[in-house]
């Protein structure tokens, strides 16, 4: 703003784009509560009924002597682990998460997470549009207030979020200064770079107005990142819930099923 003598204008639009960033942040947020409180319960659920329940199943089967199943022996056998070395266990999730969250803070880390983020399904198209549409609002912004594109390519991938997109945004700066245009470099990219904003980029190199083209696409991009965050919560809901369902119910089948040959066989 100040480079290009509309600072008021910046400001305004700095005011406009923390404000969507907040709302697109609470609404991630509000998104995942329900999901992390389903595995919460999870977990919950399973130590209390590896702990507390299955020690008194495992003493009646032993006095029994009846046959085991193997998937009976694996649970029983983790019970007891869990309930003598609980504390040894604690700290071994806790040395794991705590070595996995070192991990992708570092250069490599981070690399190897946001490659494999933008492959997920569901989850992965839903960052492409996030990414799309931050890169198209802040480089037409850049663009408007009468910074150079070489520029405002090389501002736009410090804060792109991702550094799969960092690194073919700083490419493309290298390549607009050789004389290339910025879309046929984005479409060697198709994956990353969908085709449709692509085209609107060649658009807008043709016309002479990238930057009003550019916000075009970012309207476009806002209202699919809103359904994009509502899809993925109406799809992982009921996800988490049957799997809840399926981890809890296979516990308690696998202490069931020799109850059950123990009473066929009585009977």
């Amino acid at each position: 703003g100040e480079i290009s003598g509309t600072l008021s204008e910046g400001l305004e639009y700095l005011a406009d784009h923390l404000e969507r960033e907040y709302y697109l942040r609470s609404k991630t947020m509000g998104a995942l509560f329900y999901p992390i409180l389903i595995v919460i319960t999870m977990i919950v659920i399973m130590v209390i009924i590896m702990i507390f329940v299955i020690p008194q199943f495992s003493e009646i089967l032993k006095e029994s002597q009846a046959e085991i199943p193997l998937i009976t022996k694996i649970v029983l056998k983790l019970s007891d682990i869990l309930r003598v070395w609980w504390w040894l266990v604690l700290i071994g999730f806790a040395l794991i998460g705590i070595s996995i969250f070192r991990y992708f803070k570092t250069k490599e880390g981070g690399e190897v997470l946001d490659q494999n983020l933008l492959k997920l399904p569901i989850i992965g198209p839903s960052l492409k549009i996030i990414y799309i549409g931050r890169f198209a609002e802040n480089l037409a912004t850049l663009i408007s207030g009468g910074i150079s594109i070489s520029k405002a390519l090389e501002i736009t991938a410090e804060i792109a979020g991702n550094s799969v997109y960092k690194k073919i945004i700083l490419l493309a700066k290298t390549e607009v200064e050789k004389g290339e245009s910025l879309s046929s470099i984005l479409s060697q990219y198709p994956d990353i770079f969908l085709p449709v904003f692509t085209q609107m980029v060649r658009v807008g190199e043709k016309s002479g107005a990238l930057s009003s083209s550019l916000m075009q696409i970012v309207g476009f991009y806002r209202k699919e990142t809103e359904q994009s965050l509502d899809n993925i919560l109406n799809i992982l809901e009921p996800i988490m819930i049957i799997f809840l369902g399926l981890v809890v119910g296979g516990l308690v089948g696998s202490i069931l099923i020799p109850f059950y040959k123990i009473m066929s066989s009585g009977f």
